[in-house]
């Protein structure tokens, strides 16, 4: 049990408390495990276990006060005009909170003040632009097995947007990298899966908030309930009509999550449709890929700067940052589509810098239409939240008609012409907009900051009342000055007494008997007449019912633009998608993009292809770009070459060009001709998953394992020394076995970085493995890496120089040229005998897979004909036959172990050994 726990009392303990903490047990109880901020008078109060929990996070005092039986119970607080940032700071930590708040007034209440909880807060259930990432969408995913379906059913709903996406998963590994792509903020599942998934998403949790939630289970096996509010949302008791309807299981998960949203008393008004989790025509990333080509977070700090996302977005707007977000983790298949987005990119950048430029300018007044739409649907939405919308609205103009009809003719792709369809859908609104409110409309609750004079007759005489009252004040306050002569009195209005008289204590011997004292202060008496009474109910009438009227105009105001709610959607994701093309155009222009062919059935043909991020961090004249060409007939590119010099930076800039390719975007090179590549897999770096119990090297089997049974003849493959995890031996073998099968069985593309030299062998054995290398020059005992990627191969690891550069410490360097020099006086490899030529080539003519042996690898430190080893080898298992373990003592054990060490090591490493040990 955790601390917050010990500190709930029992229901008897409760009994004998006083009436205020018996309404807040009652309340706690109501809310479970979120955090509930319980207001008195001006402040939250946070009490019991959420107290010692959040008092340390939010920085608060934590003290304690008597509970009423003879008990103390630990408590904080914060001032109500604040508490907003603080539980703000709570949600962005994975917290619930939970809002009780008083639901009469004070003053007028009889005995304890009632109060309710008017709000159930979570991560992913806000509404509170200011706890929003502008940038990422606010996702909440629901998971739940189908019963005999042999899938998942996952949803993903942003309340935010109304986005909601649902699709089927085959397994917990597709589940987990779903959750790694679209980053939710909640987990829903039932409750008997909570800690199947909590071990699950441990690794994810490690570094990103995830609140693992329980999905309604009533819901879930209610049909006549599922189809309630299926209907009540989308007009329909089943999904069968949606885009996503073939999901199995969709009906009730898609139903469960609503109900869950509705228990948090969240409007669920906003969802219009159900889209499928992955769209058609689109590559599904897997977290890998994500994670190694730094997509959205560098993997070392997980943070956005340095990432790919970071590095091209050049959007303005909200909507155009997160579909640039879905675009990189969802590239094209379709050429047709690419080369559609490819020819609008085109389009902008033809129309120069500085008029692109000038769409910048006015595509920075957009405003977040699509969470402000669902703001109208549930309405939540401000005044000032309708003054964004009609400057938002006047720029979507401005771009259909001083832009896009403007510059027809150089815009004159066919996507252009339908977004301005688009975008010309909500004239209507900007009129209805424009006819309503004032030019600069502030807050509610003052009767005449809203709406346009004219706009209602009503309101307009109110205010008119209202405003010759204050004149009659102001008159009045006049006489009364001319009649007593004090001319320092002053008529205020008080909050809680209305219009007040104030005399000075100086004047209060000229105070006139009509005068009626109200309040005695430290420097000033406050009177009221009669008259001024009258006059102030006047006032007060004319004031209310303008706030009232306005108010209710406004809500009608809402009401009538949420009928416009499919044109506002359909105007925002066109902004959006404007948005993001610009982008791309301004990134194109900026730093030399260049716009690729496609050639499905081609090869891969890149001149000067760069790094966008590594090539901002060194500088572009400082970056070495490289020329690759992967053929039709040569699909796999072994690359050698010393750690350090730029192997692994060169396969990602390959794979991050392909996908920038397939998401429209131009690409950071001179030259670029591309295929369509159906799938993408990396496997870059090492690192172990201690929360999953996995070791590095199991991780880099676990990854090779996944690219050899899923990618295909038209997948892309990025591969980053296999086999560094575990000896020499199994690890070439290994790299070996893999390149073997890419190229004989998968056939792919395939970029194949490695530190076995060794492996040259397999690629000279294999016609569709092309061998290259990153250049290293040496100078005056130094080596240069110049990051340059050129035909052949590096038969030097160039280890030692690599240690001196990382500063390993001289002796211990000097004590590693010494092993090396005793190593190399070891016998030499012989070159493949011609047998073993023939083999080879006999089974590559067949689409057979050549034995190891024959292809020259020596995975016992020596070739197999060597006399030397083989006699050492014979001896070794001789002695080893001849024990009997059962008659051994633990002495003896040990002492034959050195002796058959001694027969296994080479002569030359043992007496190196004997020296250091010496």
């Amino acid at each position: 049990m955790s601390e917050k726990d010990m500190t709930v009392p029992t229901a008897a303990d409760i009994a004998t408390m006083t009436p205020m903490m018996r309404q807040y047990w009652e309340l706690k109880s109501r809310c479970g495990d979120a955090i509930l901020f319980f207001r008195m008078g001006d402040f939250y109060e946070i009490f019991g276990g959420d107290a010692t929990l959040v008092a340390p996070l939010l920085e608060l005092v934590l003290t304690s006060r008597e509970r009423g039986d003879d008990q103390k119970i630990p408590f904080c607080g914060v001032p109500h005009h604040s508490a907003k940032n603080y539980w703000l700071r709570l949600l962005k930590r994975g917290f619930k909170v939970a809002l009780a708040d008083q639901v009469e007034d004070p003053a007028t209440a009889k005995g304890l003040v009632k109060r309710d909880i008017i709000k159930i807060m979570t991560p992913g259930c806000i509404d509170d632009p200011e706890a929003l990432d502008r940038d990422a969408p606010n996702y909440v995913a629901a998971v739940h097995e189908e019963p005999g379906s042999g899938c998942w059913t996952f949803a993903l709903a942003d309340l935010s947007t109304g986005e909601l996406r649902l699709g089927n998963l085959k397994d917990h590994s597709e589940i987990y990298s779903a959750v790694e792509k679209f980053r939710p903020r909640e987990l829903l599942a039932r409750r008997f899966f909570h800690s199947e998934f909590e071990q699950l998403m441990r690794p994810y949790r490690d570094t990103s908030p995830l609140l693992i939630e329980p999905l309604p289970e009533a819901t879930l096996r209610d049909h006549a309930a599922q189809k309630a509010i299926l209907n009540e949302i989308f007009g329909m008791p089943e999904l069968c009509a949606q885009p996503s309807g073939s999901v199995i299981g969709g009906d009730a998960l898609v139903a469960a999550l609503l109900s869950h949203f509705r228990s948090l008393q969240t409007g669920i008004s906003q969802f219009l449709s159900v889209r499928p989790l992955s769209e058609a025509h689109t590559i599904a990333l897997d977290e890998t890929v994500v994670r190694d080509l730094e997509l959205f977070e560098t993997a070392r700090r997980r943070d956005s700067e340095g990432s790919l996302f970071k590095e091209i977005n050049h959007t303005l707007s909200p909507m155009g940052a997160r579909l640039l977000r879905y675009f990189l983790a969802n590239p094209l298949l379709d050429p047709k589509q690419i080369r559609g987005r490819h020819e609008a990119v085109r389009c902008l950048t033809e129309l120069g810098e500085q008029r692109l430029a000038e769409a910048r300018t006015h595509l920075k007044l957009v405003g977040d239409l699509e969470r402000l739409t669902t703001r109208i649907l549930g309405a939540a939405a401000s005044p000032l939240d309708l003054l964004r919308v009609q400057q938002t609205l006047t720029t979507a103009m401005w771009l259909v008609d001083a832009l896009i009809t403007k510059d027809q003719k150089t815009l004159s792709s066919p996507l252009y012409q339908s977004l301005a369809m688009a975008l010309k859908m909500s004239r209507p609104v900007l009129e209805v907009l424009g006819a309503s409110l004032n030019d600069e409309p502030k807050t509610l609750g003052l009767g005449n900051s809203v709406f346009r004079l004219g706009y209602d007759p009503e309101l307009d005489q109110l205010n008119e009342l209202a405003k010759s009252g204050e004149a009659q004040v102001d008159a009045y306050q006049e006489k009364l000055r001319a009649s007593t002569g004090i001319g320092s009195l002053k008529i205020k209005n008080h909050k809680s007494y209305g219009l007040l008289i104030e005399v000075t204590r100086t004047h209060t011997a000229k105070v006139p008997e009509n005068f009626i004292r109200r309040q005695t202060m430290v420097n000033c008496d406050r009177f009221v007449t009669v008259e001024l009474e009258e006059l102030g109910e006047t006032l007060l009438s004319a004031s209310d019912r303008a706030v009232h009227r306005e108010a209710q105009l406004f809500q009608d105001l809402l009401s009538r633009l949420s009928s416009f709610k499919n044109e506002l959607r359909s105007t925002g994701q066109a902004l959006g998608t404007i948005d993001l093309l610009q982008s791309f155009a301004w990134l194109a222009l900026r730093q030399n993009y260049v716009e690729p062919t496609i050639v499905p059935e081609g090869g891969l043909h890149i001149r000067g292809c760069r790094h966008p991020v590594v090539e901002r961090y060194v500088g572009r004249h400082a970056y070495t770009p490289n020329d690759i060409e992967i053929s039709q007939e040569q699909r796999q590119i072994l690359i050698t070459g010393p750690n350090m010099a730029g192997k692994s930076t060169v396969m990602r800039q390959i794979a991050i060009t392909a996908i920038l390719n397939q998401i429209g975007s131009f690409v950071p090179a001179l030259e670029a001709r591309l295929p369509i590549f159906d799938r993408i897999f990396t496997r870059v770096g090492a690192s172990d998953d201690l929360a999953r119990g996995q070791s590095t090297f199991m991780v880099e089997m676990s990854e090779s394992a996944h690219i050899l049974r899923h990618a295909s003849r038209n997948s892309l493959v990025i591969l980053d020394e296999v086999g560094r995890g575990t000896s020499t031996r199994d690890g070439l073998a290994l790299a070996a076995a893999i390149l073997k099968d890419l190229a004989l069985r998968v056939k792919c593309f395939a970029l194949f970085a490695t530190h076995y030299h060794e492996l040259v062998r397999v690629a000279t054995a294999l016609p569709s493995v092309r061998p290259m290398q990153i250049e290293v020059v040496e100078q005056n005992e130094t080596i240069l890496f110049t990051h340059r990627l050129k035909d052949g191969s590096v038969d030097n690891s160039y280890g030692l120089e690599v240690a001196r550069l990382a500063g390993v410490p001289k002796h211990v360097l000097v004590q590693a040229s010494e092993f090396l020099e005793i190593e190399a006086e070891r016998p030499k490899h012989e070159p493949p005998t011609t047998k073993s030529d023939r083999m080879i080539q006999g089974a590559t003519a067949k689409g057979e897979s050549p034995p190891l042996e024959t292809m020259g690898l020596d995975l016992h430190g020596a070739k197999t004909d060597d006399s030397e080893t083989q006699a050492a080898q014979s001896r070794l298992c001789t002695r080893l036959r001849s024990l009997n373990l059962n008659r051994l003592t633990p002495l003896q054990a040990l002492n034959i172990l050195a002796e058959l060490q001694d027969l296994a090591l080479p002569r030359a490493t043992r007496t190196l050994f004997e020296a250091d040990l010496g």
